[in-house]
């Protein structure tokens, strides 16, 4: 399975260079961090669902998720997409705690509670390449067809760039902003490139035999008949070589899955079918 690969788009550096000329190197690191514990959020929630990202493209005002293959189902996308910025306002509001613990740590931490909040309101504006995007689509998607659902959060998104560029004109009569720049050109670019294929990779594509080659003991796990197959990626890894034991509600053993079983039933199996009825299905019971 490929590893999570991290890149950096060239917006990115120019808002690095534009904070650090105007003396916000610190500034620009916490916002980085931010947008990196924004993702690990992220990251935690899909792996729980049993997703994993391909990758995570660092930009202004936050990051990109991609992936290779279209969520489970539109509930799965609402928390992954909630996952980062509800991660963005529990450290913003540990920090606070900490004010009232440790009063002389608010000058060391205002600018992490301020980029953490900050962070967490944008991406929940609807359009691409924000979560608020997602959670949109998602929505969208339970009621009408997705590809108009595409369109609809598409117009939201230029609807928003056309808006933050009026600001950024209008701020260069008197304050230049530019920040509204970088931001619209943030969404203007996530926005041509939004589509329906913003999506994670299944948390397990098959048994690792380069890690097997050097020895894995065999994990055994024991579920029932009824079980989703969904359940099982909380208890086997990528690199886990696992066997699994099926009872009845009865409490008898009604079949048992070898290694090479499993790893076609957690592969090619739909997540929210049973164990026994995706095991049939797949000719994996003699």
């Amino acid at each position: 399975m490929a590893k999570l690969k991290i890149s950096v788009h060239p917006l990115f550096f120019a808002f690095g260079i534009y904070f650090a000329l105007t003396g916000k190197v610190f500034s620009f690191a916490v916002y980085t961090l931010a947008a990196v514990i924004h993702e690990l959020g992220h990251s935690y929630v899909a792996e729980r669902l049993g997703y994993r990202l391909k990758s995570i493209m660092l930009m202004p005002f936050g990051a990109v998720v991609s992936g290779e293959q279209e969520l489970f189902s539109y509930s799965d996308e609402i928390k992954i997409a909630l996952a980062g910025p509800m991660v963005n306002l529990l450290t913003a509001l540990s920090f606070v705690a900490l004010w009232w613990l440790a009063p002389e740590i608010y000058a060391y931490t205002d600018v992490a509670v301020f980029a953490s909040v900050t962070l967490a309101t944008i991406n929940l504006l609807p359009c691409y390449p924000l979560d608020g995007g997602r959670l949109l689509l998602a929505f969208l998607s339970r009621r009408i067809n997705r590809k108009t659902a595409v369109k609809i959060v598409k117009i939201s998104g230029y609807a928003l760039f056309a808006a933050l560029l009026c600001l950024f004109i209008i701020s260069v009569f008197n304050t230049i902003n530019f920040s509204l720049l970088f931001f619209s050109l943030f969404v203007l670019f996530g926005n041509i490139g939004a589509g329906d294929k913003y999506a994670y990779v299944r948390i397990f594509a098959g048994v690792d035999m380069k890690a097997v080659a050097k020895g894995r003991e065999i994990k055994k796990i024991a579920v029932l008949t009824t079980t989703e197959i969904k359940r099982l990626y909380k208890f086997a890894g990528v690199n886990d070589v696992v066997e699994l034991s099926v009872f009845s509600k009865a409490g008898k053993i009604k079949l048992t899955l070898t290694a090479d079983k499993v790893s076609k039933l957690l592969s090619e199996g739909k997540p929210y079918l049973s164990v026994e009825e995706e095991a049939r299905r797949l000719d994996l019971i003699l």
